[in-house]
């Protein structure tokens, strides 16, 4: 689209003209309007919004959504703007208009992602939309389109979640495969407990598998009195409660492997091995080796932490904790 042929009419636009709703080239959502509005208040309305007249003869938004929200906030009657309606622009042009308008002052959200390429969908196919504009909107891998486009499935709160990032995209994609009951279930838990992007991906990866191993519910298996008792604990803050949570769904998920951790754990704490020293064992006990980790400054202190180490006698009882069932 050559923006230097546009022909756009200045026009004072009863606001009362303009439609509530965003509109088909609206790419807005989860925004502050407070500074633009106070950014009115106190210099004016800068830029003109651009419109143009729909069929019911109201007018919809090309460009310019956040600064009509704005100005009807400030009760304005009216504004100045600039009509496209006989610039000849197609639905493809006004909502190319609209991104670049946008592109040039902001970074989009996920939300809003998805709300250009469903939009951008109208008019071409989704291959067209990887090679041409995915990188234009801010989309890095192209697995994320079809997470996008969807994000208009989701509740409100949840896509408010996902505008203010505190829902990955990743956890997104994950949480859509599941039935309505169980994405409600663990949204609650992610946003109760705050979770960050690792941590709402254990959990997700935890609860699913809980979920086909004992063939319950999602939800049924969050209302256990564990997590029900940890929710209501008042000794723990938020990040506590979301560790001891996730023990416990790991704890539910690998029984057998926790139970060889804490048998392994306490051998080592029994040892009662000099301050600096560590002994630990590869992720899932995936091989047979240990690891011996000796923190020191000086080559002294380090023979003393060896010597120290040859008198613990104990050190030859460590053993697989798994050949002890007791």
């Amino acid at each position: 689209m050559d923006t230097k042929k546009i022909s756009a009419i200045p026009l004072l636009v009863d606001l009362g003209e303009i439609e509530e709703t965003p509109g088909p080239n609206c790419m807005s959502f989860g925004f502050d309007i407070n500074p633009l509005i106070n950014s009115i208040k106190t210099i004016g309305l800068i830029n003109s919004p651009f419109v143009t007249k729909n069929r019911e003869g109201r007018f919809d938004i090309v460009a310019g959504y956040r600064r009509i929200r704005a100005l009807k906030a400030l009760n304005y009657k009216d504004a100045p703007c600039m009509d496209l309606s006989d610039s000849g622009l197609s639905g493809l042009e006004r909502l190319l208009f609209n991104i670049l308008d946008n592109i040039t002052i902001r970074n989009f959200n996920d939300v809003e992602k998805g709300m250009v390429l469903r939009g951008l969908m109208q008019y071409m196919s989704k291959k067209d939309i990887e090679k041409h504009y995915m990188k234009v909107v801010g989309i890095n891998n192209p697995k994320y389109l079809d997470i996008l486009i969807r994000i208009e499935e989701l509740d409100q709160d949840t896509r408010r979640s996902v505008a203010n990032g505190s829902l990955s995209i990743n956890s997104l994609g994950l949480i859509m495969e599941l039935d309505n009951p169980s994405r409600l279930a663990v949204l609650e838990w992610i946003r109760d407990l705050r979770l960050n992007f690792n941590q709402q991906l254990k959990y997700i990866d935890y609860i699913t598998d809980i979920s086909i191993k004992e063939g319950k519910p999602i939800a049924e298996i969050m209302k256990d009195g564990r997590f029900l008792a940890l929710l209501n604990e008042n000794k723990l803050n938020i990040p506590q409660k979301a560790k001891k949570m996730l023990e416990l769904l790991r704890s539910w998920r690998f029984p057998f492997l926790c139970s060889c951790e804490k048998r392994f754990t306490k051998q080592i704490r029994q040892l009662g091995l000099p301050d600096g020293v560590n002994i630990s064992h590869s992720p899932f006990f995936e091989d047979n080796n240990y690891r011996l980790e000796v923190i020191f400054d000086n080559g002294a202190e380090l023979k003393r932490k060896i010597d120290a180490l040859a008198q613990i006698e104990d050190l030859k009882k460590i053993d697989d904790p798994w050949k002890d069932d007791s």
